[in-house]
């Protein structure tokens, strides 16, 4: 089962990412187990990952599409270059999501 098309895996890899470099950043700023143990962190790096996902999603949803000629028959084809998805949903609207989830994430710990 494929869950993405295009390049809709970079949602998974950037948020990964992003969630991987605030740990090392935050853990050795402040000591070990300071990530894990906040979740506003844990947050504010799903934030920035789902942003810098969301916007190279815009950036591959302008690609235009590419027109082909096979030699042999002559047939024109379509190659669509803006089709990015992951878990069915557009590559620019899952940044959005993880954004959402972020700050429902920081929101989360201001309340605890």
């Amino acid at each position: 089962m494929v869950i993405w098309s295009g390049l809709g895996f970079l949602v998974a890899v950037i948020t990964f990412g992003s969630c991987l470099l605030f740990n090392f950043l935050l853990d050795a700023q402040f000591g070990e187990g300071y990530y894990s143990s906040h979740q506003w962190a844990i947050g504010a790096a799903l934030i920035v990952g789902g942003i810098v996902s969301s916007g190279i999603g815009f950036i591959l949803k302008g690609r235009s599409d590419r027109y082909v000629v096979d030699e042999e028959t002559g047939e024109r084809m379509v190659i669509n270059n803006s089709n990015h998805s992951f878990f069915f949903v557009p590559m620019h609207w899952a940044g959005v999501v993880i954004v959402v989830i972020g700050i429902g994430v920081a929101v989360s710990d201001a309340f605890n």
